[in-house]
């Protein structure tokens, strides 16, 4: 009987443990990348982002899908004929995957813009002066 009973045991524990199992392989990760575009003050702005041989294009505030890449990404915005404002933006990456990938058209996995870019715009070419109050003084 004990040896039914340590047997029934062993089943159970070895029956929970795989259950328990969890898996360490990172989950896998798109050749894309969501980006949102803020321009503080300013809605509607059109904005073209520029990085390698891929351009793209979204109103601002929005969000595009960009391909991952070792590039710098140049962003242009404007909204008339009065306003406009510029940005670069640079990506993290695995030196060894970028060198792979750099001047083709293949995935880099690694490679990481920042989520949000924020691009200040500027009327008729001069710096917005926009005071900020800090709350409490």
């Amino acid at each position: 009987m004990k040896l039914k009973f340590a047997a029934l045991a062993a089943v159970l524990l070895l029956a929970a443990c795989a259950e328990k199992e969890v898996s360490l392989a990172p989950p896998p990760r798109t050749p894309y990348q969501s980006i949102v575009i803020n321009t503080p003050g300013v809605t509607g702005a059109n904005c073209v982002m520029q990085g390698g041989l891929n351009t793209y294009s979204v109103k601002a505030p929005g969000t595009v899908m960009v391909r991952r890449a070792p590039d710098v990404m140049n962003i242009s915005c404007f909204k008339g004929d009065h306003m406009a404002g510029r940005g670069i933006v640079r990506p993290s990456f695995a030196p060894s995957e970028a060198a792979e990938v750099k001047g083709t058209q293949g995935s880099c996995i690694s490679c990481a813009y920042p989520n949000t870019v924020t691009v200040a715009m500027s009327l008729n070419g001069s710096a917005m002066n926009v005071p900020v109050t800090v709350w409490p003084r």
